[in-house]
């Protein structure tokens, strides 16, 4: 089997590619940009999911796509790239897709299941069907379409499956998507305060692992959630503090406060194109903590995520080793 694989530059494309060359299988590689350069064996294209050619180019030859690419980031000086490339950059996908016969999975998000009118705690599943308009930013909203594009797809007999991953966790990210993000401020000691919310944090491995085995056991028109451990706030402070021997904030932030400060940088960043420190989907979806049921994708795609603490250990290491943390940070991560 020869796959491609879109976005394979970022963190859990880059993630699905090592996989897959693990495993000894062809793989084709597409992004826009690179970090580092993919193992020797992959067949590596540097080009948009916007450009038909170069998709055209891409799909020639390959059994499966799995379609990775997206401006993950919460927040972009220009909010429409979110419905250029996540929008649009799938549906281009799909259509090349279908003309090369080539099955897809999309890689989407599990902030498509977080309404404005979600209850703290409640229990999600792959059942929930929101509008993309009752979302709470650009990016989920433009994820959510994409979805819909490729249901609407299915639903005319193309194969295509999607995912549903939290917020992954591990080695390697090297655009430091928002989780990293936030382990490496607390492991450096720039977060003053935290919020009163919980995250879903998931082993980026066990991710692309499930990622991959949705090419030949995910249903087409299905989804599936790849979600991790539902930690607090203070969970997460408290064990990079114990990895990193830094203390952990002892001051909290009411999410009300936190929505009118980001609601406030948010107007500001509008103005000098700056990125908020606090993007104000990421304070959204804070404000809305659920709980999430992946029993469907172990059952069905035999996802098994690690706990928290060995993802950790790995996303501190790379952190270390990459530079990305202070001299004052010091201690090993936990085992």
């Amino acid at each position: 089997m020869t796959t491609l694989v879109t976005g394979a530059g970022g963190f859990i494309g880059g993630h699905v590619v090592r996989r897959l060359v693990e495993a000894g299988e062809r793989v084709r590689a597409l992004d826009i940009a690179w970090a580092g350069d993919p193992a020797p064996e992959v067949e590596r294209i540097t080009a948009s999911i916007l450009d038909p050619d170069a998709l055209a180019t891409a799909m020639s030859g390959v059994d499966a796509v799995i379609h990775a690419a997206a401006i993950a980031h919460l927040w972009t000086p220009n909010p429409r790239n979110y419905d250029r490339v996540n929008t649009l950059g799938t549906a281009r996908v799909l259509a090349a897709s279908r003309r090369a016969g080539a099955r897809m999975v999309l890689v989407s998000s599990y902030v498509t299941l977080i309404s404005r009118d979600q209850r703290a705690g409640e229990m999600l599943d792959e059942t929930i069907a929101i509008a993309p308009s009752q979302l709470l930013g650009p990016y989920p909203r433009t994820k959510r379409q994409a979805e819909l594009f490729a249901l609407s797809a299915a639903a005319l007999g193309q194969d295509v499956t999607i995912v549903m991953p939290s917020a992954p966790v591990g080695a390697g990210d090297t655009s430091l998507t928002p989780p990293t993000r936030m382990l490496r401020d607390l492991a450096n000691g720039r977060v003053p305060a935290l919020l009163d919310t919980s995250l879903n944090l998931v082993d980026v491995q066990a991710v692309a692992d499930a990622i991959i085995a949705a090419r030949t056991k995910g249903k087409p028109g299905e989804r599936y959630l790849l979600t991790g451990d539902d930690l607090t706030m203070g969970e997460i402070a408290n064990a990079v503090a114990a990895a990193t021997g830094n203390a952990a904030p002892r001051r909290s932030v009411p999410i009300g406060v936190a929505l009118a400060a980001a609601r406030a940088e948010a107007m500001l960043s509008r103005l000098t194109g700056r990125a908020p420190t606090a993007p104000l989907t990421g304070v959204r979806l804070a404000a809305r903590p659920c709980r999430f049921d992946n029993s469907k994708a172990r059952a069905a795609l035999g996802f098994a995520p690690r706990p928290f603490a060995p993802c950790l250990a790995e996303a501190l290491d790379w952190l270390r080793d990459t530079g990305h943390l202070q001299a004052a940070a010091k201690g090993g991560s936990p085992r």
